[in-house]
Formats: C-alpha cells, structure tokens, sequence
C-alpha cells in the first residue's frame, strides 16, 4: 500500500494543475518527485524520506500562516540539502519542508502551492 507521499505523487501525475519538472523524470527518482504549476512554482515531494512524510516548497510561497499545525523545518540557502533538489529553481534557495500527518494534508499543501 503506498504511502501519503508515494500516492500524492500519483495523484500530481495526473492533476492539470501540475507538470513533471523538465529537468527531471516523470515520476520522480527513488528520492525526490519535483513538480512545476502554472506559473512556474516548483515543490518536490520527498520520496526517501523514511516514516515521515514530506513536501519541499520555497519558503516565500510558505507563510506560517500555511496550516500552522503541520511541523515544518525551515532550510536557509545555506543549508545542505539532497542533491535530488538541485533544480534551478530550488537550488540555493530558502525552503521550507512540510511533513503532513495525512493524505489530506498533504493534498490540502499541494492545493495551496497549486494557486499560491
């Protein structure tokens, strides 16, 4: 049975809203699916993440106010991160990663960066 993040990933597959980022494979890697909206947002869904599960997402498209009880961690640029996020668009950047407890968090996540 796939887990919350393994089944948001199939469900972005098929969303309008999203696209596979160009510069990685449909589907993700065993690690990190990375996702692109409309006007060029992107977040990635951490596939290897263990128990928890996890939503990459630039921390100016984060605000606290985003779900307040979901547990977060904020990344500065400076901070290491998986190479699998070495996209232009979150490479060097602030992020924040959400761990979401449920499929319905998580999907309430991807619908706010979907329109933010």
């Amino acid at each position: 049975m796939p887990g919350i993040i393994e089944s948001l990933n199939e469900a972005m597959l098929r969303d309008p809203r999203w696209r596979p980022h160009q510069d990685r494979r449909a589907g993700g890697t065993k690690y990190i699916s990375t996702f692109v909206n409309s006007r060029g947002d992107v977040i990635a869904l951490d596939l290897g993440s263990g128990g928890k599960s996890a939503i990459w997402a630039l921390a100016r498209l984060s605000p606290g106010s985003l779900m307040p009880s979901v547990d977060r961690e904020f990344y500065p640029a400076d901070r290491p991160r998986n190479s699998n996020l070495s996209v232009p668009e979150l490479k060097g950047k602030p992020l924040t990663r959400f761990y979401p407890t449920s499929r319905s968090e998580a999907q309430q996540l991807v619908d706010h960066f979907a329109s933010a």
